[in-house]
């Protein structure tokens, strides 16, 4: 048969323009996406209509002579306004609680910090999305947002409480494990289901609570170019938020046991006699998901919450 010759060359490039400044902004899907991570200002000359996404920053894990409980995820809102032309409004993303402070076996516990708010000031009407609950101490009960609208936090070892959330946008934490000999603490809730209790006595079979599931965020804002910076994997791929922490776990004679943070950001528990890595109990930045809980002494502390963020979007 003959052959063939084929050329190809490029004709005409139309490049998007953005209509607003603020944030980094992407270009996805016939859409403009403005990213804040930090706090800054939205400024747009002209009427919009936009979606936007917002999370608040997450709580931080809970430490103590035992076991301490996850932190819960910052609150998870979406929706739509629209902003008139020549508006400039502020947006400030909440950072993740700070970690308790480390303990030596059998003393007091100490709470993890509840997590800072997000707070977008749309001329519509301020949107604010509030920080996750820090997780409990040993032998205290996780903490609730304040107000209650984020993800509880998980509560310490023997048998303390979670912490509650009244969202939307929020779940709480599941409970601490009853004292024994073992026991771990409950996991802190995130955006997408509660904490997880931590299990019932069975000597080297107790395990700590995971953290609750996050949730992946729109199809909007799922630009590609950002798939490993936005957010983490989860069951459906990319780009969740919002996860809570796992719960600690205080086992002697046995290895793990500890929670896994939930998808989205949170932080693993820490555990005793290996199998946990230093640095997998803090939270994942600008996801607002929980720090994992601390274990005792010199085993690994727990973890702090991570940040906030804001996203918003319209056609560009």
């Amino acid at each position: 048969g003959s052959g063939v010759v084929v050329v190809r060359y490029k004709i005409a490039e139309i490049a998007a323009t953005a209509k607003a400044t603020g944030g980094a902004i992407s270009f996805y899907g016939g859409k403009t996406i403005h990213t804040f991570t930090s706090s800054g200002d939205f400024t747009n000359p002209a009427s919009l209509t936009v979606d936007y996404l917002m999370v608040g920053g997450g709580g931080a894990g809970g430490s103590g002579g035992r076991a301490g409980g996850g932190g819960g995820a910052g609150q998870y809102l979406t929706g739509s306004s629209t902003i008139p032309a020549g508006s400039s409004f502020p947006i400030s993303i909440g950072a993740g609680g700070g970690q308790a402070s480390v303990a030596t076996e059998g003393t007091s516990a100490s709470d993890g910090n509840n997590g800072n708010s997000t707070v977008a000031a749309f001329p519509a009407g301020t949107i604010t999305s509030v920080g996750g609950g820090g997780g409990g101490g040993y032998n205290r009960n996780g903490l609730s947002s304040s107000p209650n609208a984020g993800s509880g936090g998980g509560g310490g070892r023997d048998g303390s409480s979670a912490g509650p959330s009244a969202g939307p946008g929020g779940n709480p934490g599941g409970t601490g494990g009853p004292g024994s000999s073992y026991g771990g603490a409950g996991g802190g809730g995130g955006a997408g289901g509660a904490g997880v209790n931590a299990s019932t006595p069975g000597a080297s079979t107790e395990t700590a609570g995971p953290g609750g599931p996050g949730v992946q965020v729109p199809t909007t804002f799922r630009n590609p170019q950002s798939a490993t910076s936005l957010g983490t994997p989860g069951p459906g791929g990319a780009y969740y938020v919002a996860g809570g922490g796992g719960g600690a776990s205080y086992r002697p004679n046995a290895v793990g046991g500890a929670g896994d943070g939930g998808s989205g950001g949170g932080g693993k528990g820490s555990g005793e006699l290996g199998g946990d890595i230093a640095g997998q109990q803090y939270a994942k930045e600008n996801t607002g998901g929980g720090g994992g809980g601390g274990a005792p002494g010199s085993y690994l502390p727990a973890g702090s919450g991570g940040s906030g963020i804001v996203l918003i979007a319209y056609p560009s």
